[in-house]
């Protein structure tokens, strides 16, 4: 089973993915890493040829990742931020498993995209004055591919404890490990 973890760029997708396979015995995939090891190349180093062929590379990787992980009795992958919103990539991971949203306010996102280290391809051509209308403005374009979800979670309120319990309670790890038993 394929289970998507989708969402604006800081909501912690993947960091989830992380925490997760500390957690369970479970493929995982970060979409975006998987991307830079399949062209060599670093996802702002993809956005400077523009963000259709970058969309292309994505579209191909996710395929990609949902075979590689076919064999397996679950596999997570952290999409990117905008990887719903292409080439029926949403279309494409609700036919292929479950998609998870997790949720964000735009002042939740610009405050997680200020701490992080590297400044997001996404945001590097904004003025740090103009960051939050412009992901208000993102957000409620990406939003309606977003609420095709299978499920929602609000990455503000996320703990690991209650992530887990929301997995298990959804039977989204039936057959795997909890590594900590």
């Amino acid at each position: 089973m394929n289970v998507f973890l989708v969402g604006m760029p800081g909501v912690g997708k993947s960091f989830w993915l992380k925490k997760l396979k500390g957690k369970y015995d479970c493929a995982t995939t970060d979409l975006d890493l998987f991307i830079e090891i399949k062209t060599q190349l670093r996802v702002a180093q993809l956005f400077e040829k523009g963000e259709a062929f970058f969309r292309e590379e994505e579209a191909r990787a996710l395929r990609q990742c949902v075979e590689k992980g076919s064999d397996q009795p679950l596999h997570i992958i952290s999409t990117g931020g905008g990887t719903p919103c292409f080439h029926d990539n949403m279309q494409y991971m609700l036919d292929n498993g479950l998609v998870i949203y997790l949720m964000a306010s735009p002042e939740f996102i610009k405050s997680r995209l200020e701490q992080a280290k590297v400044v997001r391809p996404l945001v590097q051509h904004i003025a740090e004055e103009d960051r939050l209308a412009y992901l208000q403005d993102l957000l409620a374009r990406r939003a309606p591919y977003y609420a095709q979800s299978h499920l929602s979670v609000d990455a503000l309120t996320l703990r690991m404890s209650n992530f887990a319990e929301f997995f298990e309670q959804h039977k989204i790890f039936p057959s795997c490990t909890n590594k900590q038993s």
